[in-house]
């Protein structure tokens, strides 16, 4: 099976919901929608990647790979928005960037506390 196979599954969701034509999408009255979405998707993105590399907390994650954990999902979050600044029917935002980054700090927060209280099986 391949290793981040999870990750890899969930990145090119994000990558096709990113470059879609979104202007068929229905519109919605809740303010920052758009926000809050980059947020969770980003999120989700981040612990799926630290469940990967953790074999699901069964084993305790090094510093690589949390400098990696932290560092792609930004850096994928910035390609996404490059691309959509380059699509006409799309627009890359500083704003969504931010709230990519935003759900990348709050998806370390939350393993970080979750790992002080798991103790992984294998050191």
């Amino acid at each position: 099976m391949i290793k981040y196979l999870p990750t890899i599954l969930v990145c090119t969701l994000v990558l096709i919901l990113s470059v879609i034509n979104t202007g068929v999408l229905p519109k919605t009255d809740v303010p920052s929608a758009d926000k809050i979405v980059h947020t969770i998707m980003y999120l989700g993105i981040t612990m799926i990647l630290i469940f990967d590399q953790t074999s699901y907390l069964r084993k305790k994650i090094t510093k690589l790979q949390s400098y990696f954990a932290f560092l792609f999902p930004i850096g994928f979050g910035s390609l996404m928005e490059i691309i959509q600044h380059i699509l006409p029917w799309r627009s890359g935002s500083i704003y969504d960037f931010i709230a990519n980054t935003l759900g990348v700090i709050i998806a370390i927060l939350i393993m970080s506390i979750a790992t002080r209280y798991h103790k992984p099986k294998y050191e």
